[in-house]
């Protein structure tokens, strides 16, 4: 788990998850997902938000992570992150979920279906918002499902 230093005066570091902090480095895709796939084996929560006290600079969860482009490096393109997203999916990363960010753009599945139709993007990513769309909302489909076939389980 990286580590930063908090902002609440407190001595001990801030353990944050590879599942947020890869997303968000400039690490080529294969480090990023070595790292992702090692924290989820290790038995990390896709859906955990972020642990780092500052609002301003918490990520959210590691699905909004992959999408923060206003905190990307350099000249990092939320387009790298889409190996991630895809690992995060098959593992029930739950795009309807709500980060710590203010409005309809701390969810995941919001965003995506704002982005995919807005003409203000370039029409590259447009067509990226327009694929990670596609797969949030199979990804949907699969929790639901397995959340229903839990139920009838239970009864």
């Amino acid at each position: 788990m990286a580590q930063t230093t908090p902002a609440n005066g407190s001595d001990q570091p801030v353990q944050r998850s590879p599942l947020i902090t890869e997303p968000l480095s400039n690490h080529p895709v294969e480090t990023m997902l070595a790292a992702c796939r090692a924290a989820i084996a290790n038995g990390e929560d896709v859906n955990a938000l972020d642990t780092l006290p500052h609002v301003g600079h918490n990520a959210g969860r590691p699905l909004d992570a992959c999408l923060r482009q206003t905190q990307m490096p350099g000249k990092k393109c939320i387009v790298e992150n889409l190996a991630v997203i895809e690992l995060l999916l098959e593992h029930g990363a739950d795009p309807r979920l709500f980060s710590r960010s203010v409005g309809v753009t701390g969810i995941p599945m919001a965003l995506a279906r704002r982005y995919a139709v807005d003409e203000e993007e370039k029409e590259e990513h447009r067509a990226f918002w327009k694929h990670v769309l596609g797969l949030f909302e199979e990804a949907v489909v699969r929790i639901d499902a397995k959340k229903k076939e839990e139920t009838e389980g239970d009864g």
